[in-house]
């Protein structure tokens, strides 16, 4: 038996406990709506048979806390870095995101009845505008690289809504709130709002909107490309 099995429980066990597979909603965040500038806050959250929750929060004292359906199990305080810890977190944001991913291939692949010509080429157009967007925000995170004093502020959700059910992949990211709705018809519907000096969901008007039928995957490259970035500039460290 371990010390932290005499002792309470062991967290490297609830880090392995903590499985996104078969999970029907999972959130991650980076430091998100937190109140105060100087604390760094990650949140890891699925929903599957059980709700598992871990925060990581830096501030004076280092702090990994793990709930389970709104319970606390475990919290750790660290005087100094614990690597073994922060290397466990950090896969756990991994494949988090991993299983985010790959939940949506099929319907990626699956294809659309009744597209036509026209919609190809409206979807070409749309797929420069999203380029060319989520590459600016790319950008703006690599900008960040060793600058520890800035802080990345972004969160991922995917699944089920658990308030309408629909099926989404929702990134936010600095000033840009953005939906993957995969609808029963098959279509990708692109819904993106700008919140801009105004604070996170609060813009109710989109910016951006389309419904995609034939070039799906060229789509969902754009943000896995963009969930990449943020899941390695994202990292506890």
């Amino acid at each position: 038996m371990s010390f932290w099995g005499l002792f309470g429980k062991d967290p490297k066990e609830l880090f392995f406990n903590f499985n996104p597979i078969g999970s029907h909603w999972r959130v991650v965040t980076w430091n998100f709506d937190i109140e105060d500038p100087s604390v760094r806050r990650w949140t890891l959250e699925v929903h599957g048979e059980k709700q598992k929750v871990i925060h990581w929060e830096k501030k004076k004292i280092e702090t990994l806390t793990f709930f389970e359906e709104s319970k606390s199990l475990h919290k750790e305080k660290m005087s100094q870095k614990n690597a073994e810890l922060m290397t466990l977190m950090n896969l756990a944001i991994h494949s988090t995101l991993k299983k985010s991913i790959e939940q949506n291939q099929e319907f990626m692949l699956t294809p659309v009845t009744g597209a036509t010509t026209q919609d190809i080429q409206n979807e070409t157009r749309v797929l420069q505008w999203i380029q060319t967007t989520f590459g600016t925000l790319i950008r703006a995170i690599d900008s960040m690289k060793d600058k520890s004093h800035l802080i990345l502020t972004a969160a991922c959700f995917s699944g089920k809504v658990p308030e309408s059910g629909e099926e989404v992949l929702r990134v936010m990211a600095f000033n840009l709130d953005i939906f993957y709705y995969m609808r029963e018809d098959q279509t990708l519907q692109i819904v993106v709002f700008n919140d801009k000096d105004l604070g996170h969901g609060e813009s109710k008007t989109p910016t951006f909107q389309q419904i995609i039928k034939v070039t799906k995957p060229q789509f969902y490259d754009e943000i896995i490309k963009l969930l990449h970035r943020l899941a390695k500039e994202g990292e506890v460290r």
